[in-house]
């Protein structure tokens, strides 16, 4: 079982900082280091400053979204990585949400599942070194050819269960976000349902776990309240919370979201909410959260310090005394 520590595509991490935690996440045995990509820093830029300040510690996005590069694009992008670590790179992609693809890149949020399943087949033809053609409803690319090797391999992000058999049965990874320990033997089922239909190996199970680990009080509590209602925004989002559960809330912060009453949506957050789906308090908690998740059959936990309130001091503490 592997323990990776993520740094969030929200979190206000200076890029130059980003050399001396990659290094230390691999010197405290931290298994593998994942860069978040949102509206601020270069999820590849900083991806490419962990390859050449670490040896051999595991690295990836997760996540990039696949509307705002194109299929050639990221895989140049992932194969110079995986060429700069030796191998340790995974490309993480996702859908995003509409609010990030529309608002702040100006594109259609359009089709987002079909075109996350042809960018990822583009991905395998370019990582195949042959020449080739290709005539899809999003691209095509005529006579490319990309010669870099070896292939990096590819994750994606699944909040649903029609993505997570997506996934399962097209990358080598899933990754999931905001979901419960309990609800873990659901994905799992899903997964082998899947790559048992579509006759593949079982990809890797790995699941962000977002922490406050500063301590369990009021700034902490507004904190995750912060990051809950960053996410209820989405309906992606929006759906998982209701389906775990949380459908009253779910539909309240969408509400208070239209009308643009962020203090509606964090009054609306509830303790077991939190609770559920991150992990605020301590180290300690935090290490007892990630022994659950592996208990369940995750391969790898990604812990993702939260980038609200003092992003740097949770990275530091999680990096100082997970281990």
């Amino acid at each position: 079982m592997s323990v990776s520590i993520m740094l969030s595509g929200n979190g206000e991490l200076d890029s130059r900082k980003v050399a001396e935690a990659s290094s230390e996440a691999e010197e405290r045995g931290f298994d593998g280091l994942w860069i978040g990509e949102t509206t601020l820093r270069d999820a590849s830029v900083l991806s490419a400053v962990a390859a050449c300040s670490t040896k051999k510690i595991q690295l990836g996005t997760s996540i990039v979204n696949v509307f705002t590069r194109t299929p050639g694009q990221l895989a140049m992008m992932a194969a110079t990585i995986n060429e700069l670590s030796e191998g340790r790179f995974t490309l993480g992609l996702g859908v995003s949400t509409a609010a990030i693809v529309e608002s702040w890149h100006g594109q259609h949020f359009d089709k987002p599942v079909r075109r996350l399943d042809e960018t990822v087949r583009l991905l395998r033809q370019y990582f195949s070194e042959e020449r080739f053609s290709h005539h899809g409803e999003f691209f095509s690319p005529t006579n490319a050819r990309l010669r870099l090797k070896p292939a990096p391999k590819i994750a994606l992000a699944a909040l649903n269960d029609h993505m997570i058999r997506k996934a399962a049965t097209i990358a080598d990874r899933v990754i999931l976000n905001l979901y419960p320990v309990e609800r873990i033997a659901h994905a799992i089922g899903l997964i082998e349902g899947a790559q048992r239909t579509a006759g593949r190996s079982r990809p890797i199970l790995s699941v962000m776990l977002y922490a406050h680990v500063l301590g369990d009080d009021q700034m902490g509590l507004d904190a995750a309240k912060d990051l809950v209602a960053f996410y209820a925004s989405a309906p992606a989002y929006s759906e998982l919370f209701s389906s775990l559960g949380f459908r009253a809330e779910a539909r309240a912060m969408m509400n208070a979201w239209e009308v643009k009453d962020r203090e509606s949506v964090k009054r609306t957050v509830t303790r077991q909410m939190i609770d559920e789906i991150m992990v605020l308090g301590t180290v300690r908690d935090l290490r007892e959260r990630v022994k659950l998740y592996h208990e369940k059959g995750v391969q790898d936990v990604f812990i993702s310090p939260s980038p609200f309130a003092h992003f740097d001091a949770n990275v530091s503490e999680v990096l100082h005394h997970f281990f």
